[in-house]
């Protein structure tokens, strides 16, 4: 596809494009929904990671790649997808299943961010297939391709947000004239998937088919590009000057050296590509060209930079999945730092004409990398949970645990999924480990969560699970099954506060309405207060009647609870109400 030779979509692929889009958004809904009423397949992580990998990638890419329904190879890209995607999500639903407590966004974030890097560069080549009935194709229009699917995603993304504004307009429009009915309608959940999706596949459509408004917003794009790349080239070049002056010290010290410096090379790539775009000479004064090539050339000096930074912290603190996958990254960029600064040696006619050749060569390794990581054949966990095992052998026995040792115990536990899980019992079967160490291990073992703000997110909120949690005070009568059902499925006022690990639970009955039924009293105790919760039954159904909340308390008082003597106390001062309206307790 070079400019202006898009073909014209015909109406029935303008259709189908919708219409995934639309079966896209339902598809997303079902799957929250299957999550939430527990179905077999669909429900927790092992059925919701291949479900949406799949869902959010294959589609999308059909979306923005359809031409013609009756093309064999669309079909044959789209079963390439579909096999590539369902097999990396096959592998990151292994790695963070049968661990319980294992914080999946650890290991389920760098594969989100990895597989879409990897479906957007990918694309393009799936695109150009179809046109050139081959996987290869003249760098313009692998660029016009790319290019052309980022600002399709960007429009599909701003009628979205333009039409939600839209649509809370409306709704608070009818609520100011008292009309609820549409607040209501627009905060169902499967209106806001059914909505999204059909907005988004609109949103593709229009950009597919408005060819010459996409010509033009990417020329204003690359145009404003163009007018950023010699100030982030002089930023680049005054930072290198001043190096030999303050030395690489406070470089090695700052912990955010590679992030920082990385940022400033794809930055620069970028700015650097919107120029060149095909290959086309440098359009700045003399002066300008002479700042931009110095900086291309001390590109693979900032790529080392960030590449050193990485490397000295994996030194010093070993492996994780995050230092795995950030030297990936800096990797990749000091591919394309040594290829533009090695162009610039060209003998013969511009440098910037080597500029596709390296963009090529690294998006393919970006493409093949990228799929190896989320694979057994380069597991990124694996690989970290290795080092930092290696490290807590080290020290296990020693007398003592210091916080490193126990921070990578807590990185096994909570953030290496499966791996993490094994590695952990490794741990527990060390014959010559300290008692310290043989503490802290059972202590982090015990925990079903780093930190105490996490346990409501955990995948094991089953009632069975709850009911476990949840003490009954002397001489009561055990909670009934509905109650339990409904609080570890948020049915009843949200989650039940009985989540925090660091602390104990208990229930007592006790008639707190007065009407001669007694309702159940829950209290999460911890050392940060007291917090109790009312649930009263009516016409079979469970619902929250209020809370309570205590700050800090002494000993005598959590025990007081644990034992089953909270007590009703009569209000000593009435409300006052006004006419018919709710009363309103007097403030003292």
């Amino acid at each position: 596809m070079t400019e202006g030779t898009e073909p014209a979509l015909a109406r029935r692929e303008r259709l189908v494009i919708v219409l995934l889009a639309l079966l896209q958004g339902l598809a997303l809904y079902i799957v929250e929904y299957a999550d939430a009423h527990n179905w077999a397949l669909l429900s927790g992580l092992a059925g919701q990671v291949p479900w949406y990998t799949l869902v959010l990638t294959v589609p999308t890419l059909m979306q923005l790649s359809l031409q013609r329904l009756d093309d064999r190879l669309f079909w044959t890209n789209t079963a390439l997808t579909l096999a590539l995607f369902g097999s990396v999500a096959a592998w990151a639903t292994w790695r963070v299943t049968a661990a319980p407590g294992t914080t999946a966004a650890s290991i389920l974030g760098p594969f989100a961010v990895s597989v879409a890097i990897v479906a957007f560069v990918g694309l393009p080549y799936l695109q150009v297939r179809l046109s050139q009935r081959r996987f290869s194709a003249p760098y313009p229009e692998l660029f016009a391709h790319a290019w052309q699917n980022a600002l399709t995603l960007a429009v599909a993304g701003i009628m979205v947000a333009i039409v939600w504004l839209l649509l809370l307009l409306w709704q608070e429009l009818f609520q100011l004239i008292g009309i609820d009915f549409f607040a209501r309608l627009f905060g169902e959940d499967a209106f806001i998937y059914l909505v999204n999706g059909l907005l988004f596949g609109l949103g593709v459509l229009v950009a597919r088919t408005q060819h010459r408004a996409m010509q033009i917003g990417r020329q204003v794009v690359l145009a404003v590009f163009t007018g950023f790349l010699p100030l982030a080239s002089f930023i680049a070049l005054i930072f290198l000057i001043s190096l030999p002056f303050t030395g690489f010290a406070p470089l090695q010290r700052a912990a955010s050296t590679a992030f920082t410096v990385s940022a400033l090379v794809a930055a620069l790539i970028l700015l650097l590509n919107a120029v060149v775009q095909t290959g086309r000479d440098c359009p700045y004064p003399r002066p300008l060209r002479w700042l931009i090539d110095c900086v291309v050339v001390a590109l693979p000096i900032l790529a080392g930079i960030a590449i050193y930074a990485v490397i000295v912290r994996i030194s010093a603190e070993g492996w994780t999945t995050d230092r795995f996958w950030a030297l990936l990254a800096v990797g990749l960029l000091g591919a394309y730092a040594i290829g533009y600064a090695l162009a610039i040696f060209r003998r013969t006619g511009s440098w910037m004409a080597g500029v596709p050749r390296v963009n090529v060569v690294v998006s393919v390794v970006l493409i093949a990398l990228g799929v190896l990581a989320n694979s057994p054949l380069l597991d990124p966990t694996r690989i970290a949970v290795g080092s930092q095992l290696a490290r807590i052998e080290a020290v296990a026995s020693n007398g003592t645990v210091d916080d490193a040792t126990r921070s990578r115990i807590e990185y096994l536990r909570f953030d290496s999924g499966r791996s993490g899980a094994q590695a952990m019992q490794h741990l527990h079967d060390l014959s010559d480990s300290s008692s310290a160490f043989v503490t802290v291990l059972a202590e982090i073992g015990a925990r079903p969560a780093r930190y105490a703000w996490q346990v409501d997110a955990l995948d094991d909120q089953s009632p069975d699970e709850l009911a476990r949690r949840i003490a009954m005070a002397p001489d009561q009568a055990p909670l009934p099954a509905a109650l339990i059902a409904a609080l570890a499925n948020g049915e009843v006022g949200g989650r039940s506060p009985c989540t925090e690990f660091d602390g104990s639970c208990v229930a007592q009955w006790l008639d707190v309405d007065l009407d001669q039924q007694a309702d159940v009293v829950l209290c999460a105790i911890s050392d940060a207060g007291i917090q109790c919760t009312i649930y009263v039954e009516a016409n079979a159904q469970w619902r929250k009647l209020g809370s309570v909340t205590t700050g800090p308390t002494d000993t005598a008082t959590r025990d007081a609870v644990r034992q089953g003597l909270i007590r009703i106390v009569p209000r000593q001062v009435q409300d006052l109400q006004f006419g018919d309206s709710e009363p309103v307790a007097i403030e003292r």
